[in-house]
């Protein structure tokens, strides 16, 4: 199972897991297969600095990728910036190949469909490296099959749905492997024991939304679950033996839905003594109550961000998920539970459709009132949601546009829908002022 470089402008390495991957490995492992992992993007993998310098933890297992710069695809060849190859450098990817021998087959994830060149690049290097088949699957081949299908891979996976593995597997490589008799999700651990090491452990302890915002594609690639708290609580005790580290992040969409799941959850959690946990993904504003805040304190969370997005109208037309007093209630509850502006923050989402400057200023200046950080983050229209539609029909997107031109780094460069580079440079200015005047 390979993991591939990621090709951007900018990348970090915010607790980034293949957690898709890793389940897939979970499952296959259940069903017998012998499996290893190549994941390019692990810091921390034991053999990556005889290859490639590899930068610093900045805080709480954080830190720069290492990175080369990369020639830009055509369609790049305007942009002023640097294209690079984050993550292990090739000769790594030779290394490991060559350590793990000959394989039935191998698989490649997938992740942001404007990260396809990486992806795309990883197949091209396995072709070359290897004469097993090569199986395409992750986010980008369920957004984007058809794209995916240019891949160069044999086969493209497109279903997030992995109890459908087995029966893909029969039928396109004849394995004779039974089905598996369960629901993925509740029964399986992401294999990190296919690690020789990490820096920290990202779990999910719900997969899907409920919710339904224009802008996201969540509840259309997942269907919304709940796995069992103390599913959650064992597979966290059982990868913390074999990887101490001090971190641990959840990447739900949708972490305080259900009240009696999620107290559940943090009351087991306050037994991990020494673990910082983080909520990096965006928690819905509207479920945090006191009782919550006190949980997520007590259990030692040291990272919280909040989905706030936007204000003015765009706050009921996208969604309504969440709403001005519900941020300013949920702030109070977290403060008066002891968390300070450090460990708090809200997402403002800006270049949104519809979003004038003026309503993305105003929710910066609101945020910064509630004496937490902002981070804002660039909108980028994402093919299959309800705002990709209306672009798409209104003629202010092209639909088979090249997805690479859908980073949100680049997108204020070309595109005339929203508020454009400059105010977007400006707002994401003027975040970073008002973040320097909170108190140290």
């Amino acid at each position: 199972m390979v993991n591939p470089n990621i090709h951007d402008f900018a990348a970090y390495d915010f607790w980034l897991k293949p957690l898709g991957l890793l389940y897939v490995g979970a499952l296959l492992k259940r069903l017998g297969a012998q499996v290893f992992l190549v994941d390019m993007m692990n810091r921390h993998d034991l053999d990556l600095p005889r290859f490639v310098k590899v930068p610093k933890d900045k805080y709480f297992g954080t830190g720069k990728f290492p990175s080369r710069e990369i020639e830009k695809p055509e369609v790049l060849k305007e942009i002023p910036r640097r294209f690079k190859s984050y993550g292990a450098p090739p000769e790594y990817l030779e290394y490991k190949l060559r350590e793990i021998g000959k394989v039935d087959a191998v698989f490649v994830t997938s992740m942001m469909t404007y990260w396809y060149s990486g992806v795309w690049e990883m197949v091209k290097a396995l072709k070359e490296l290897t004469s097993s088949p090569v199986l395409l699957g992750g986010v980008y081949t369920h957004i984007l099959p058809r794209h995916a299908l240019k891949s160069g891979a044999d086969f493209i996976f497109p279903y997030t749905n992995l109890n459908a593995l087995p029966r893909f597997l029969r039928d396109k490589l004849g394995w004779e492997i039974p089905d598996f008799e369960g629901n993925w999700f509740e029964d399986l651990d992401p294999a990190y024991e296919l690690y020789n090491r990490v820096g920290y452990l990202v779990f999910l302890s719900s997969i899907g939304c409920p919710f339904r915002c224009s802008y996201c594609i969540t509840p259309l690639v997942w269907k919304f679950s709940k796995r069992s708290p103390e599913k959650v609580i064992k597979a966290i005790e059982r990868y913390l033996e074999l990887h101490p580290v001090k971190d641990v992040a959840f990447f739900d969409d949708a972490f305080l839905v259900r009240k009696d799941h999620v107290e559940e959850l943090l009351r087991g959690l306050r037994n991990f003594r020494g673990i910082r946990f983080h909520l990096p993904n965006g928690i819905h504003a509207r479920l945090v109550d006191r009782q919550i805040a006190e949980l997520l304190k007590e259990a030692n969370f040291k990272t919280i961000k909040l989905g706030y997005e936007t204000s003015g109208n765009l706050q009921r037309e996208t969604g309504g998920k969440v709403f001005d007093e519900d941020l300013e209630r949920a702030v109070e509850f977290l403060k008066e539970a002891g968390f300070t502006h450090e460990e708090l923050a809200a997402y403002v989402l800006v270049n949104m459709p519809g979003q004038s400057y003026e309503d993305a200023e105003r929710a910066v200046y609101f945020v910064h009132s509630l004496g937490i950080r902002v981070n804002v983050n660039e909108y980028t229209p994402i093919p299959g949601t309800k705002d990709w539609q209306k672009l798409v029909k209104e003629g202010l997107i092209d639909p088979d546009v090249d997805p690479l031109l859908l980073n949100n780094t680049i997108l204020p460069l070309w595109w005339k829908v929203g508020m454009g580079a400059s105010g977007v440079e400006r707002i994401k200015k003027l975040a970073r002022e008002l973040n320097s005047k909170l108190p140290i």
